[in-house]
C-alpha cells in the first residue's frame, strides 16, 4: 500500500526562481500560510452558525433548560463546585459515577471567574461550555479527521514545490460548516436530555480517530510508532473520560480500518482485545444491574416501541437528517459519492485508497444499519446491535454526521487523486473534482439557512434545514417560564413556589417532593438541600435511602415514617413538599410509580391530623389549579 510520511514538511516548497529574498519570501509563505488560514476561518464560519443557532434572549442565560436531564447536569456541576474536584468521582446522589469532563469544564469556567471578582451562573457556565464543544470542537475535530484524506497530497514528499494547496484549502472551510448543517449534532444532543456529556465525547472523537488513522500508518510504514501510539491514547483517554460509552462508537468506525490496513497479527490482537472487553463489559453489567434477561437478547429493552418505520429511518440517514431542498441536494450527493467510492474500489487495485474506500462503504454502512435498528426495528438482533447506545435512536442519531461527512470527503479526495477513464485523465479528474467540490461548497452554506418564523403558527421556514431551526424554536421555549402548561416541569408558578421555598427552608435542611412535578429545579436554581436532586437518584450505595423514605412514607406509620427521614439531616429539620402530579414530559422515566406514595391525599391528610407534618406553607392561591399544594415541616423532636 502506498505510505505517507509522517510530517507535514513545509521546508521542501521553492520558488523556483532567482529573484531577492523580499520578492520570494510571500511566495514561499503563501503555501505554509494558506492551509492554516482556511481552517481557521472553516472553524470560526462554523462558531459562527452554532452561536447564531443558539436561543436567543435572556432566558437562555437566566433560567435552566426544562428537560429530562438537566437537572442532573447542573446538580452535577453545583456539587463540584461545593465538594471541589474530588466530587468527579463520585457524581450521582448515591454518590456513583458520571463522567465529568463537561461539568468539571463548567465548574472551572465559574471558578475561573471567580478568581477575577465576577459571578458566573450555573447556566451561563453550561451554555458556554457546549457552545465551545459544538461551535469549536466539533468542527475542528471533523476538519482534522477530514485533512487524513483532503490533505495526504501535501504531506511529506508529494508536496507540490511553491503552490497553494487549493483542494485541501476549500475543504477546510466546507467541512466545518458541513459538520454544523445536520440537526443530528451537535444540535440535537442539547435538546435531548440534554445528553452533554456524550455530547462532548462525540465532539472529542474525531481526533481519536484521527490519531488512530496515522497510528495505523506508522505502524505499516513502520515510523514514529511510539509517537502517534502517544497521540492515540491522549486523545483516547480524553474522550473516554469525557463518556466510555464513546469506545463502541470509536470501534464501529476504526473497525472496518484495521481490518483492511494492519497485518493479521494486529487484527488477532485487536479481536482478542474486544472478546476480553465485551467479557468483562458483560461481568459488569450482571454483577451491577441484576436481570434475568441477559442471555435471553429478545426480551432485552422489552419497553422499546419503534418511532420510525424504516424508509423513514433511511430517508433521515441519507438526508443526513436535513430537510427541504437542502436535504434533497444532500441525498444526491450522497448517492454520488457512495458512485464515487465504489469506482475507487474497482478501478484502484492497489495503494491505500482502494482499501479506505472498502473501509468508508463499510463504516456508513454499519452506521446506517445501526441507526435503522436503534429507531425501526425489534427483536433480538436490533437489540444486540443498538444495546451499547441504549437502544433508542437518540446517539445512534448524533452519529449520521460523522460517517455522511466522511462519506463526502474521501469521495472528494478521491476524485482529487484517482486516474478517472478518459482520453484526458487529468482534466477531467480536476473538472469532475472541482464540480464535486463546488456542489459540496453550495450544500454547506445553503444548508445553514432556515430560521422560526414569528408568526403565530409558529411554523419554520427556510431553505435550509428546519429540524435544527426547530430545535432552537424548543430549546428556548423550554428555558422560558410561563404557566401554559401547568403541570409540566418547571412553570412560572413553581419556580415562585420554589424561590419561597428557598427562602422559608433553614439552609441544608432536606426538602422532600417528588422530583417528576418539578421540585428537583429547587436544588438547580436555588440550591435547596432537595431529598431527590434529579429525577433518578438511584438506589445503590448510600442512595439506599431514597427508597427507605417512600416505603416509609407509604407505610401510614407515623413511628416508622419519622424513624426513616428525620436521621436525614441530624440537626436541621426535613420539610415535605407538595407541588402537584408528575410532568408529563417526564413519564417516560420507567420507575416514576415509586413516588406515587407521595400524591396519596389520604395519607398526607392522615400525617398532618396526627402531627407528623405540619403545614407551613400554603400555595393554593398561587393558581386555579394549585389546590393542596403546600409545604410542610415533619415532626421531628430535636
Amino acid at each position: 500500500m502506498n505510505t505517507v510520511s509522517d510530517t507535514f514538511t513545509p521546508g521542501t516548497v521553492t520558488s523556483g526562481t532567482s529573484t531577492s529574498g523580499a520578492s520570494v519570501m510571500p511566495r514561499r509563505l503563501a503555501p505554509l500560510v494558506a492551509l492554516p488560514a482556511c481552517m481557521t476561518i472553516g472553524v470560526l464560519l462554523a462558531f459562527a452558525v452554532v452561536v447564531a443557532w443558539f436561543p436567543k434572549g435572556d432566558a437562555a442565560w437566566q433560567y435552566p433548560l426544562h428537560q429530562i436531564d438537566a437537572p442532573a447536569h447542573y446538580y452535577f456541576i453545583r456539587r463540584i463546585l461545593d465538594e471541589g474536584i474530588g466530587a468527579a468521582t463520585h457524581l450521582w446522589p448515591n454518590d456513583a459515577y458520571y463522567p465529568p469532563l463537561f461539568h468539571l469544564l463548567a465548574a472551572g469556567l465559574i471558578a475561573i471567574a471567580r478568581l477575577f471578582g465576577a459571578e458566573m451562573s450555573i447556566y451561563t457556565a453550561f451554555n458556554v461550555v457546549w457552545i465551545a464543544g459544538a461551535g469549536l470542537v466539533w468542527p475542528a475535530g471533523m476538519q482534522l479527521l477530514s485533512s487524513y484524506w483532503t490533505c495526504r497530497g501535501v504531506r511529506g514528499a508529494r508536496a507540490p514545490a511553491g503552490r497553494v494547496p487549493v483542494f485541501p484549502c476549500a475543504m477546510a472551510l466546507i467541512v466545518p460548516l458541513l459538520s454544523v448543517a445536520s440537526a443530528s449534532h451537535p444540535f440535537q444532543m442539547l435538546a435531548s436530555g440534554p445528553l452533554v456529556a456524550y455530547g462532548l465525547a462525540f465532539s472529542l472523537l474525531p481526533f481519536w480517530l484521527y490519531a488512530t488513522l496515522r497510528l495505523f500508518d506508522a505502524i505499516v510504514a513502520r515510523s514514529a510508532i511510539i509517537r502517534w501510539s502517544a497521540i492515540t491514547v491522549l486523545t483516547g483517554g480524553i474522550t473516554v473520560f469525557a463518556h466510555p460509552r464513546m469506545t463502541f462508537t470509536w470501534l464501529l468506525f476504526i473497525g472496518p480500518f484495521l481490518l483492511m490496513r494492519l497485518p493479521w497479527r494486529f487484527i488477532l490482537a485487536a479481536l482478542a482485545a474486544c472478546v476480553l472487553g465485551a467479557g468483562a463489559f458483560l461481568a459488569y453489567m450482571i454483577t451491577h444491574y441484576k436481570s434475568s434477561r441477559y442471555f435471553n437478547p429478545g426480551d432485552w429493552f422489552h419497553t422499546f416501541v419503534p418511532n420510525r418505520t424504516v424508509p423513514d429511518a433511511l430517508r433521515v440517514f441519507v438526508t443526513d437528517n436535513i430537510d427541504g431542498p437542502a436535504g434533497i441536494m444532500m441525498a444526491v450527493m450522497v448517492v454520488a459519492a457512495v458512485v464515487v467510492t465504489i469506482i475507487a474500489v474497482v478501478t484502484e487495485k492497489t495503494g491505500f485508497l482502494r482499501k479506505d474506500a472498502i473501509s468508508v462503504l463499510l463504516v456508513v454502512v454499519l452506521f446506517g444499519l445501526l441507526y435503522v435498528c436503534s429507531t425501526a426495528l425489534t427483536g433480538w438482533f436490533p437489540n444486540i446491535v443498538a444495546a451499547a447506545w441504549y437502544r433508542a435512536e437518540t446517539r445512534p442519531l448524533t452519529m449520521i454526521p460523522l460517517a455522511i461527512v466522511t462519506l463526502l470527503v474521501f469521495a472528494a479526495s478521491a476524485l482529487h487523486e484517482t486516474t478517472i477513464p478518459s482520453p484526458h485523465p487529468f482534466r477531467a479528474r480536476r473538472t469532475i473534482s472541482a464540480i464535486m467540490v463546488a456542489a459540496l461548497a453550495a450544500l454547506a452554506v445553503g444548508a445553514q439557512f432556515g430560521g422560526v418564523t414569528s408568526g403565530p403558527d409558529g411554523s419554520i421556514t427556510g431553505w435550509g434545514n428546519a429540524n435544527r431551526a426547530r430545535l432552537a424554536h424548543d430549546i428556548y421555549a423550554n428555558m422560558t417560564l410561563t404557566d401554559a402548561q401547568p403541570d409540566e416541569q418547571l412553570t412560572d408558578t413553581k419556580y415562585g413556589i420554589l424561590a419561597d421555598v428557598a427562602r422559608t427552608v433553614e439552609p441544608g435542611a432536606a426538602v422532600i417532593s417528588d422530583p417528576l412535578n418539578g421540585s428537583m429545579y429547587g436544588k438547580t436554581v436555588f440550591d435547596v438541600n432537595m431529598l431527590y436532586p434529579i429525577y433518578n437518584p438511584m438506589a445503590e450505595k448510600n442512595g439506599a435511602i431514597f427508597g427507605a423514605v417512600e416505603r416509609a412514607f407509604d407505610s401510614g406509620d407515623k413511628t416508622t415514617l419519622l424513624d426513616t427521614v428525620c436521621p436525614i439531616e441530624q440537626d436541621k429539620p426535613e420539610y415535605f413538599l407538595v407541588m402537584g402530579g408528575q410532568a408529563p414530559s417526564l413519564q417516560m422515566f420507567t420507575f416514576r410509580q415509586q413516588y406515587d406514595p407521595f400524591h396519596r391525599e389520604d395519607l398526607i391528610a392522615k400525617y398532618t391530623a396526627d402531627g407528623t407534618l405540619v403545614k407551613v406553607r400554603d400555595y393554593s392561591d398561587r393558581a386555579d389549579y394549585a389546590k393542596g399544594w403546600a409545604l410542610y415541616r415533619f415532626g421531628c423532636t430535636r
